[in-house]
């Protein structure tokens, strides 16, 4: 049986931000809920959170077992309290952080594979200058010991550097884990010191290998932006593969969740956040921003488009520049093309909303909707006011403020007459160049 020990009580000091460390976002999940997600591959027999005081209720942490580290005191400390609460059964204990959202589930595999009582992922780092711990390893390449580069610098020289990620023998630890002492300088116990305990004892020891990308550990702003450029090629990438095009994907966000259809476009600078269901041959041009949104075959939406709030645009349907929509549907071959808004309403197929027109939802307190049929021209500058049902073919002439429903095909017109008055400006102008002579 296998067991995994989450590390996820540290407060994210240097974060400087309200939020705790591993719920910051990379590509719209949670650091820590990355790390759950990949460790389904191990398909563990408990998984054990170490968490603080004020995340040990949080609802991401409802399918596992939560251990509360009071007060963090290292990693040793953390593996202590939390290998107390193991099944009886546990035979294999892999110990990962919470703060390495980049983690790819073959190096898990990878470290399962792994026969030691105690295996160690490492990494193989491109600059000798950083502070990870450094794997020391004897001349058949058996992990011997973990060194601190804080007052070594002899130990820069190896380049492979420690992941913190393992794999343990429940029995071995059992053995070793009395044995983690309080180190002096910091007051904290480090798990790190049991690979040089192990050895000693004659516990077999291996080294795995993973890149160092795979492992980066966020403790900053500036490193969850690191891991997020990171994950936004990993995932454009993978619809690249599936034969969705981006124009200029370094400046397009996609947020994890989103489907794509092969043959769809992507322009420059878009935001696809939660939710998206893209169906291939449609476009999003340039500067849209899409969220909690289903846009069908050959639907166009942009450029400068909106789009949140349970939104479908069907099939074939056109969303120009500067609209926004939320909480509508969209029907077939609809237009909706310039500085409109449209919100909690459903557009009929082959209706075309005209530029400028607004439906009015919203009365300060409460919600309200409207709903246009098929064939319908709604002209420019149209004031819809909601709750209101415009029916199939119908036209609403331009400027019009409409507060009452229309019938199939009729024509709805609701603005003052037009008044002209003879050489009014000419007086209007000449009577205020005198105030100002």
């Amino acid at each position: 049986m296998k067991a995994v020990v989450i590390l996820s009580a540290g407060h994210g000091k240097r974060m400087k931000s309200p939020i705790p460390k591993v719920l910051h976002k990379v590509a719209g999940k949670s650091m820590l809920k990355w790390v759950l997600d990949a460790i389904d591959i191990l398909k563990a027999d408990q998984v054990i959170v170490v968490t603080s005081p004020e995340l040990k209720n949080h609802a991401i942490l409802k399918n596992v077992d939560v251990v509360v580290q009071e007060i963090p005191l290292g990693t040793g400390d953390a593996l202590k309290i939390a290998c107390e609460k193991l099944k009886k059964d546990i035979q294999k204990v892999f110990l990962l952080c919470a703060d390495t959202p980049l983690l790819d589930p073959v190096d898990l595999k990878n470290l399962e594979f792994s026969k030691a009582d105690l295996t160690i992922m490492g990494m193989e780092i491109d600059d000798l200058n950083k502070t990870y711990g450094r794997i020391e390893c004897n001349v058949k390449g058996t992990p011997i010991s973990i060194i601190e580069t804080k007052h070594n610098e002899q130990a820069k020289a190896i380049s492979v550097a420690n992941a913190g990620a393992y794999q343990f023998s429940a029995e071995m630890l059992k053995t070793l884990l009395p044995e983690l002492s309080v180190n002096a300088e910091s007051g904290e116990v480090y798990a790190t010191d049991l690979v040089e305990f192990a050895f000693a004892k004659k516990y077999t020891t291996e080294l795995v290998l993973a890149k160092e990308e795979n492992f980066l550990g966020v403790n900053t702003l500036s490193e969850l932006a690191q891991a997020e450029k990171i994950m936004q090629t990993r995932i454009k990438n993978n619809h690249m593969l599936n034969g969705v095009y981006f124009i200029l994907p370094e400046t397009t966000y996609v947020n994890y969740d989103a489907e794509i259809g092969a043959g769809t476009l992507i322009e420059q600078s878009v935001h696809i956040g939660e939710n998206v269901y893209i169906e291939g041959g449609a476009k999003i041009l340039g500067f849209s921003y899409i969220s909690d949104c289903t846009i069908e075959k050959g639907a166009n939406v942009g450029p400068f488009a909106h789009l949140r709030g349970n939104v479908v645009v069907e099939e074939k349907a056109s969303i120009g520049n500067f609209v926004e929509i939320k909480g509508a549907n969209i029907g077939k071959n609809a237009k909706i093309k310039h500085l409109s808004y449209i919100g909690d309403a459903t557009i009929g197929e082959n209706t075309n909303i005209g530029a400028g027109a607004i439906t009015c939802n919203y009365n300060g307190f409460e919600k309200f909707k409207t709903h246009i049929g098929k064939n319908v021209m709604v002209g420019v500058n149209s004031t819809l006011i909601a709750p209101i049902s415009i029916g199939n073919g119908a036209y609403i002439a331009a400027g019009s403020v409409i507060s009452e429903d229309v019938g199939a095909d009729n024509l709805a017109i609701s603005r003052t007459q037009q008044q002209e008055k003879n050489a009014w400006a000419s007086a209007f102008r000449e009577k205020h160049n005198k105030k100002l002579s």
